[in-house]
C-alpha cells in the first residue's frame, strides 16, 4: 500500500467523528428549554400598528377623583294653564242675565271669617258663585282661600277697597284700581265684574269701570240677608224672587253670615229642582274666561288644555312688574296696597 492511501484511511475516522460532534450540537440547539414558561396559546400575537408606549406620559394619580356623570337630561312636562280673568263688555249695568234656565249667586263683602265655609258649602253642593270682595281684606292671609276659589270655579269680583257710596265718596277710580291690584297681585287673577256697594251708582260709575275692563253688575233677587232675617225667611226670599237669568244677591262678609250660609244648600236643591243650573256670574252673561301658560301660580289650579272651556280665551303669560295686570307674580311683599286717598274703612254695612 502506497503511503498515500494509508494517509487517506487514517483520516476517515476523523472525518466521521467531527461529523457526529456537529450533528449533536445541531440537535441540542433545537430541542427546548425546560425551564423557560411555555409560550400563552391565548396572548395576542403583538400588533405591528400599535404605537410603543410613550414613557413621557405620566402614571395616573390614584388620588384623583373620577368624573362624574352627567346629569340626566329632563324633558318639559305638557304646558298648563291657569285662569286668569275673563273678557267682559257691554256698557251699561246689568241686573240679570239672558231669559233662559240659568241663575248666578254673587256674595259680597269678603274675604270675611266665614267665606272658607262658604266656599265649603258650595263644594258640597257642586256649585259655583261669584265673590264680590273688598279691596283692603285681601291680604296674604286669604291667599289659600281665594286659590282654592279659583281651583272650584269659583269668580272673584272688585266691590271697592273700602266699601264706600261712591256717588257720595272719591276717588271712584282708585276704589276699583286699588282692589283689582290687591287680588292680582295675590292669586294672579284680574277681575272683569264690579259691584257697587249698596248699589249706588250712576254712568260715570259704570264708564269708569268699563275703562278698567269691568262690567258693572247689580242684582235682580235680595233677601235682605244683611238685616239677619233668619234662615227660612232668606230661602222663602231667594225662591219667591228668583227667575230665569236671575242674579242673586247674598253676603258672606259685613257680618255675621251664619243664616245665609246654613239657608244655601236648601236654596240649590229647590233651584235644580225647578230646572235652573246655577253658573257664575259671568258664565250668566257671556264673558268669556282668559287662561295663560303657568309660571309661578300654577299649583292646584293648572289645567291642561284639552280641559279648558270652549269659549276660553288664552294669552301669552306677560312679563310684568308684580301687580301689574296680568301679572303672574305675587308682589314682593306681598302687602295689600295703599288706601286709596279720600276713602274711609267701615266694619259692617247694611246693603251690599
Amino acid at each position: 500500500m502506497s503511503w498515500r492511501a494509508r494517509a487517506a484511511a487514517a483520516l476517515v475516522p476523523l472525518a466521521i467523528a467531527s461529523a457526529l460532534s456537529l450533528a449533536q450540537k445541531a440537535a441540542r440547539a433545537q430541542a427546548p428549554n425546560p425551564a423557560s414558561p411555555a409560550p400563552n396559546p391565548a396572548s395576542p400575537a403583538p400588533n405591528p400598528s400599535s404605537p410603543a408606549p410613550n414613557p413621557a406620559s405620566p402614571a395616573p394619580n390614584p388620588s384623583s377623583p373620577a368624573p362624574k356623570p352627567s346629569p340626566p337630561v329632563t324633558q318639559p312636562g305638557p304646558v298648563r294653564y291657569r285662569i286668569a280673568g275673563c273678557r267682559s263688555r257691554g256698557p251699561a249695568a246689568y241686573r240679570q242675565g239672558p231669559h233662559r234656565r240659568e241663575v248666578a249667586i254673587g256674595f259680597d263683602d269678603g274675604p270675611a271669617p266665614l267665606t272658607p265655609a262658604f266656599v265649603a258649602m258650595l263644594e258640597r253642593n257642586h256649585a259655583r258663585a261669584t265673590f264680590f270682595m273688598i279691596g283692603q281684606q285681601v291680604s296674604r292671609g286669604w291667599r289659600g282661600t281665594l286659590i282654592r276659589e279659583l281651583r272650584d270655579g269659583d269668580v272673584l269680583g272688585d266691590h271697592t277697597f273700602t266699601h264706600p257710596d261712591l256717588l257720595r265718596t272719591g276717588p271712584v277710580r282708585g276704589q276699583m284700581s286699588s282692589t283689582l291690584r290687591a287680588i292680582r297681585s295675590l292669586t294672579g287673577y284680574t277681575p272683569c265684574v264690579f259691584r257697587p256697594p249698596y248699589g249706588a251708582y250712576d254712568e260715570s260709575i259704570v264708564r269708569t269701570a268699563r275703562s278698567l275692563d269691568l262690567a258693572t253688575v247689580l242684582w235682580n233677587v235680595d233677601p235682605t240677608d244683611w238685616a239677619l232675617p233668619g234662615t227660612a225667611a232668606i230661602e222663602q226670599r231667594v225662591l219667591a224672587q228668583v227667575k230665569p237669568g236671575s242674579i242673586i244677591l247674598s253676603h258672606d262678609g259685613g257680618g255675621p253670615r251664619g243664616e245665609t250660609l246654613a239657608a244655601y244648600p236648601a236654596i240649590i236643591a229647590a233651584l235644580r229642582g225647578r230646572g235652573f243650573h246655577i253658573v257664575t256670574i259671568p258664565e250668566l252673561l257671556g264673558f268669556r274666561p282668559v287662561y295663560v301658560p303657568c309660571i309661578r301660580l300654577c299649583e292646584g289650579i293648572g289645567l291642561p288644555r284639552r280641559a279648558l272651556p270652549r269659549d276660553a280665551l288664552i294669552q301669552r303669560a306677560p312679563r310684568a312688574h308684580a301687580g301689574s295686570a296680568g301679572d303672574d307674580r305675587e308682589s314682593p311683599s306681598g302687602r295689600t296696597p295703599a288706601r286709596p286717598s279720600g276713602a274711609h274703612p267701615a266694619a259692617a254695612w247694611p246693603r251690599s
